[in-house]
This record gives structure tokens, sequence and C-alpha cells, in this order.
């Protein structure tokens, strides 16, 4: 797929969406929560929202140019309320996240400010290579007041998006109001011109992901008009103007790498003796420290995966884990060790996948049910389910267990997986802590992993502060000292070496090696099992136990086609009640081939939906599923 390509399409050109959303490009078509409303009609007086500061009235005009840039002209009025200040500020974003490879940039320029009532203009610039921060006003005149209008000009490049083979035609899909207000505004209007005619208009309003269309949309011939009565602060409104593929042709968003935060660190030349020591005795240190305690222990004389029994552990010989003992096979799971504890032991993360294996063995275990929300078309795999509590907790449940259902159910006996997407971050932290805590008192590891990488990091961070600060002030004094610089470059570098090793300082207890073989055999085993060679009694639930382990060895999809192969061969296997979805697909012998693409798509979906923060926004397509905050630009605003 192309790097450009975004799950939208449009239905046909020129014509409303299949959902409705796109209006048609005829003249004068308006859409609106409150009906129609026709260009030309007088506008309502917007009431205050507060007492404090807000914008009633703010006025964009956007002429597209076939080159892709945008000249910009906003007016707006600012109300200082019962708050004079300097004046208003504007923020946008100059970089954006576009996929794991790249960033989206965005250029402005020719930036002009006035103020038809007279109030201070100067323009103020600050760029922190993310946003750009324009100050509108004079820093020694704090003491503005009333209603002030402004007129700011700019151009921009870098907002279209243009055809791909997920939609046909090129648009503008733009956060006109970003998630970055801290005043609400009202009396809004957009004014979007291009060189050729409009195919289709929609616009949405209100929180990050609504798909609540603004006050109305419309499209006659190459101009697209918005509007939008009342903004709280909080609320977004983004808008989509579409025209036909090849109206801006080689206009392509401008993709760059990512920023990397210590690239300024790396290129290092060789310096001064002392540098040198620095460099070669910090490293060194920081190596041996290292070997010495972050290194697993194990039980001496014993195979690899058994523990002494009877309590004998205290006086069992330990020694240094050799990383290099074969590992053999096993056909169960660490007795008594759950998914989420053989996640976190494994890898020493507790990682979103390992919360996603704990719901699901949750599941399993009769603690909730996990159902299929059905799609327009049943064909299709599943893309958003609804978990059902049906126990509640007990004292059977570890403590992070019992943290991972009570954050997310929270009251309710049941939540679309989709509404926790951007709410669950906090939560998830919490459970990931739990995991942490518990795999420590469990003994499996000498100390609690997060703290002790932590720990590292922070140091590695002191030691890379204080570096660059160092060389810094060699620099600006003017110091003329030959290789001075490179020794406080020389801490810099070793600050950075320790956050690296910093992945290496945790270590196993014994205990722990012991049970990481036991695990580590069963992933063998899970990842090289064929559907004859599987040895389970009449109506075990085997896929369904060993389900969340394969899940947490990411093994997902593989462990449900090995049971769709039984189903192919017609043996039969004990159909998960834990799990329900489409009725023709899950009836005997037929289950275990619509699982086998169904559980691979929930246990990603949820890894993202539980862990994810909120999103910015990668630039991607608004002509279909689209809503408010989902394009380009934005940024906020307020008053200084």
């Amino acid at each position: 797929m192309s790097r450009l390509a975004r799950p939208a399409v449009w239905c046909a050109a020129g014509v409303a969406l299949c959902a409705g959303v796109l209006v048609p490009a005829a003249a004068g078509a308006v859409v609106g929560v409150d009906g129609v409303r026709a260009a030309g009609t007088a506008r309502s007086v917007v009431p205050d929202q507060t007492s404090g500061r807000e914008i009633t009235r703010y006025d964009v005009t956007a002429d597209v140019a076939a080159d892709g840039t945008v000249q910009v002209a906003l007016d707006f009025d600012f109300d200082f309320g019962d708050d004079p200040g300097h004046g208003p500020y504007l923020s946008l974003p100059t970089r954006v996240r576009y996929d794991d490879e790249w960033d989206r940039r965005f250029r402005y320029r020719d930036v002009s400010v006035t103020s038809p009532t007279g109030a201070p203009a100067a323009l103020d610039v600050e760029d922190d290579g993310s946003a750009v921060v324009w100050r509108i006003g004079d820093p020694d005149v704090d003491d503005v007041s009333g209603v002030q209008t402004y007129h700011v000009e700019y151009t921009a490049d870098g907002l279209l998006n243009p055809a791909n083979a997920q939609h046909s035609g090129d648009e503008l899909y733009w956060n006109v109001i970003g998630p970055g207000w801290e005043i609400p505004l009202g009396d809004l209007s957009v004014r979007v011109t291009g060189p050729a005619p409009v195919e289709g208009a929609v616009c949405f309003s209100g929180p990050y992901g609504s798909d609540e269309p603004c006050s109305s949309a419309t499209a006659d011939g190459d101009t697209a008009t918005y509007a939008q009565d009342l903004l709280p602060v909080g609320a977004l409104l983004t808008v989509t103007t579409g025209w036909p593929a090849g109206t801006f042709p080689g206009v392509e968003p401008i993709l760059v790498p990512p920023l990397d935060p210590v690239a300024g660190l790396r290129p290092l030349t060789a310096g001064g003796a002392v540098a040198l020591l620095v460099v070669v005795g910090g490293i060194g240190l920081a190596a041996a420290r290292v070997r010495r305690v972050g290194r697993d222990r194990a039980y001496l004389g014993l195979t690899p995966g058994l523990r002494p029994g009877d309590g004998a552990g205290d006086g069992q010989a330990a020694g240094f884990r050799d990383r290099r003992s074969p590992v053999a096979v096993q056909f169960v799971p660490p007795p008594g060790v759950r998914p989420g504890e053989v996640g976190t032991l494994v890898d020493e993360k507790a990682d979103p996948t390992d919360v996603t294996a704990t719901l699901v063995d949750l599941a399993v275990r009769g603690y909730l049910r996990i159902d299929e929300v059905p799609r327009s078309d049943p064909r299709k795999k599943p893309k958003d389910w609804t978990l059902v509590r049906l126990r509640p907790v007990d004292d059977t449940l570890l403590a992070f267990e019992r943290t991972l259902l009570d954050r997310i159910f929270a009251g309710r006996e049941e939540v679309r997986l989709s509404d926790l997407r951007t709410t669950f971050a906090s939560s998830m932290a919490e459970v990931q802590k739990g995991m942490y805590a518990h795999v420590t008192t469990t003994g499996w590891f000498r100390a609690n992993p997060q703290r002790v990488r932590t720990s590292w990091v922070a140091l590695g961070i002191v030691l890379l502060v204080l570096g660059f600060a160092g060389a810094v002030v060699v620099l600006a004094t003017g110091m003329q000292v030959a290789g001075l610089a490179l020794v406080p470059a020389a801490v810099a570098l070793v600050g950075l070496v320790v956050t690296v090793l910093s992945h290496w300082a945790p270590a196993r207890t014994a205990d722990g090696t012991a049970v990481l073989a036991q695990a580590l055999g069963f992933r063998r085993y899970l990842a090289t099992a064929e559907a004859d060679q599987l040895r389970f009694e009449e109506g075990e639930d085997i896929f369904s136990r060993y389900l969340p382990y394969a899940i947490v060895f990411g093994l997902t999809e593989r462990w449900a086609r090995v049971f769709a192969d039984l189903a192919a061969q017609g043996r039969t296997t004990a159909q998960p009640g834990w799990y329900t979805g489409r009725s023709d697909a899950l009836v005997a012998g037929y289950w275990a081939t619509h699982l086998a693409g169904a559980v691979g798509s929930f246990s990603a979906v949820a890894t993202s939906a539980l862990s994810a923060p909120t999103p910015g926004s990668s630039g991607g397509s608004g002509s279909s599923g689209g809503f408010s905050g989902g394009g380009v630009g934005g940024g906020g605003g307020g008053g200084w």
C-alpha cells in the first residue's frame, strides 16, 4: 500500500458519500445540525460563553492554489472580558507523526498581522520544531481591554491530501480549530476556494473524535463555505473540501524523518586525554556494573526449568545463567503462572500486549464475555467488540487482574472496546505498575525491573544534561583551553551509554530463570505444534486455555489457524463460550475458521485501544470516516 494510503473511499466523484456525510457539489447545497443556512443569511447574535476572554467572531478565508499552497486570511474579534492583557496568540503545528517512518511537515510564511481597532499588533514568533506560536501584541502593554479586531494573513504549505488508492479525489482535510484552544469561540465561518469546482464539503465539530456535523456546510462552484455557531473550550472544528483528482498535480504531503532528540550528541570527535579517560572509564564502569548486577541467576546442577522442591531452594547453589543452555519443549504453560505474568517475565516489561492477554484470560475464566459488534457487511472481519461483565472480582484474582476489571468496567456492566480508546491510558499504566510489583514480590526479579530501568535512565539523563550544559558553558564563554569542551561532551556520551544499558539492567532471580525456561519451552510448543500433533481430551477447550499465552508470544493467529486446521480435518473441538460473533460462523466445525481471523484482529485492536493516548493528527482522509480533530493543521490559541 502506498505510504499516502488512508482508510477512506469516495463513493463517486461529485456525489454524496455512501454514509451520507459528504454533500453533493450542487450549487447552494447545505447540510447542518439545524437545517439549512443559506449563503448571505444574517448572522445571529452570539451569546457570551464566559465573562473572561473569548472570541466572538472568527472568519477564515482559504484560497488553495494549483500548486497546493494555501493563502489564509483570518479576521477575528477578541473579547478580553474582565481579563485585560497583551493580546491573543495562535499556535499551529509544524510537524506531526505520519507513520512509523515519517513525520508530516507544515510550513507557514509571509505572516502579517494588523488590528483595525488600533490594538497593539506586533508579532513575536516562537518555533520549537513541532509547533509555531504567534504572539500578537506589545509585551510592554498589558492592559488591552474590550473587544479588539485582528487581521492575520499567512501562506501555508503541506496541507493538501492528494488522491490515492483509498480515495479518488484531492482534498483539504483541515482542523480549522484544533485541540489547543484555551478560550471558547463563537460565530465561526470558513470559506475555502480552489482552482476547480468543489466536489463535496463536510465539516465536524465537537470534542476530538466527534462525527457530529457543524452548523452548516455549503458547496457552490469552486467555493465551499462552513459555519459553526459556538465552540466551547475543548471543542474542535474540522472541514473537508474535495476536488477532482489531479486538481493539484504533483502535490504530496511533505514527509521528513522524525526528530532524533540525541542526534546532536552522536557525532563526537576524539579529543584530549581527559575526555578519552572519561569515556573509557565511565563506559567501562557502567558495563561492569550491568554485568555484575544485571545478569540473571540460575540454579546450578538442575535442568533448566526445574526448581528445588520441598522448600529446599535456600540451600540450592545458584550462579549466573548461561543463556546458551538448551530449552526443552514444554507442552503446558508454567503451572499456576498467568499469561500476564509470563509476558512480563519473558521480556522484563509489562507490555500493553500482556494486558490484552490478561483480558482474554479473564474472559476464558468466566469474568467477562467478548461480543463482536455486527458489521453492515457480515463477510468482513469485526472491527469493534463489546466487553460484558459476567462475574464480580473475587479473592482468586491477582491484584493487577482486579485493577484491570475495575478500570475497564468502572461501575458499568458492559463497554465498547472502541470507547476505551484514548481514555484508558492512565488505567493501563496502573495495571502495568501492578504487573511489575507482582513479578517482583513473587521473587522472580532481584528488584522491580521498571524501577531499575528508570533509575539507570535517570542517571543517564543527569549525565547528559550536565555534559551538554558544561559544553555550552565552555563554548559560550570562549575558554581558550584546547580540548576542554570535549570533557563535558565525554560526560554526555557516558550518560547516553548508561541510558542504553538500562535495557539490560534488570536481573531475574534463580527462581525467575527457572520459570522463564518453562515459559520459553511452552512458547516453542505453540510455535511448532501442528493440528495432528495436538493431544487433548474430547470437550477440553485447549484452544481457549492456551490462547492468552499465544497472544503474549505473538502467536495468536498461528494458534487459531491450528484449530482451523482441526476443523477442516473434521475433528470436533470445544467451542469457546467466552466469545460470541456471527451466528452463521460460530457453529460446530466453523468457529475456529472464523476465530482464526477474528481473534487476531481483537488482540491487535484491543492492545491499541487500551494503550492509545489522545492521538495527534497525521493528516488522513476526511471524505469518509472523518471526525473532528482528524485533519491537518489545527493547533490552538488564547490570550496572553
